[in-house]
């Protein structure tokens, strides 16, 4: 899976909104929706704020296990 579709699938494990993890990390929804579709990249400082609220790593959100 894609990072986008690693966000994605996390977000909704938590049960919160795009609005909602967009607003805890400080961007617009509209913003989060691209990351998610994978049409705009997204910075190591967002991944780790997207982590921190998510309760993850960032492996978990490359979707890399660890060894």
């Amino acid at each position: 899976m894609s990072i986008g579709e690693n966000i994605k699938n996390l977000r909704k494990a938590k049960g919160f909104t795009q609005e909602e993890l967009a607003s805890m990390v400080g961007i617009r929804q509209c913003t989060l929706s691209q990351i998610e579709r994978n049409t705009k990249p997204i910075s190591l400082s967002l991944s780790y704020e997207i982590t921190k609220v998510l309760d993850c790593n960032l492996y978990d959100l490359i979707g890399v296990e660890r060894s």
